[in-house]
């Protein structure tokens, strides 16, 4: 546990010289420059999740897949995950039981899953990204996508007008699959934890990318391309 007291730090770890000795890197990984998730990513160690499940969602033994689960796919605000780890799960034929964890903090429930989603998240755009042959895009498909689960925040005639003739494939595709703002670097500061917009949304795409199939990255970077 020698690394638990860098979690409690509000800047960015990579940024520090941090001695060897004193962060455990073939535990841990590598630490990552956003401390919010730094943080959650140590207690998702600490805990023991990693144990079961791998750091990165890659279980060991009977452990759920927790890059696959239905139930993890449908939690968009750590509640669903919360329930779970405070109830356990009993053993079944095919898997170990979970144990409950009633006694966590809410702010360890949430660092657990804020760490499920970012890592499905991450473990889902590789797999996307690295598709030998992504399946033909169907511009219409993906216009009912769009207008399913995009047109709430952006618009085909406004934000998003000339996209494609502004940005190229592979960049038109990760332009949806992974936002500038996804990937930008949090903290604690009051004014980034009241901007509620900027956390929804990026809520929003993080969704969004753990769930997305092939198909629909397909139909959907058809459709932005039309939007010449």
């Amino acid at each position: 546990m020698k690394f638990w007291t860098l979690a409690l730090v509000g800047v960015s770890l990579a940024a520090q010289s941090v001695p060897k000795e004193q962060y455990d890197f073939a535990y841990i990984g590598q630490p990552l420059p956003d401390p919010m998730l730094q943080k959650a990513k140590e207690t998702y160690v600490v805990l023991g999740c990693a144990y079961c499940h791998g750091l990165n969602l890659v279980p060991r033994g009977e452990a759920p897949d927790l890059k696959r689960s239905k139930v993890v796919s449908q939690d968009t605000d750590g509640k669903m995950i919360t329930a779970l780890l405070r109830s356990g799960i009993p053993q079944t034929p095919a898997l170990s039981p979970m144990p409950s964890f009633s006694d966590l903090s809410d702010q360890q429930f949430a660092d657990l899953a804020r760490w499920i989603h970012y890592a499905r998240a991450e473990g889902h755009l590789k797999e996307l990204t690295e598709v030998g042959d992504p399946p033909a895009g169907n511009a219409g498909a993906g216009e009912g996508y769009f207008k399913q689960n995009c047109a709430s925040c952006h618009s085909a005639s406004g934000d998003l007008a000339g996209i494609a003739q502004r940005l190229r494939s592979p960049a038109l595709k990760m332009a949806f699959l992974k936002p500038k703002l996804v990937g930008e670097t949090r903290s604690w500061k009051i004014d980034q934890l009241r901007d509620t917009k900027k956390t929804e949304a990026r809520q929003r795409h993080q969704h969004l990318l753990e769930n997305y199939t092939a198909e629909e990255v397909s139909n959907l970077t058809a459709y932005l391309a039309s939007l010449k």
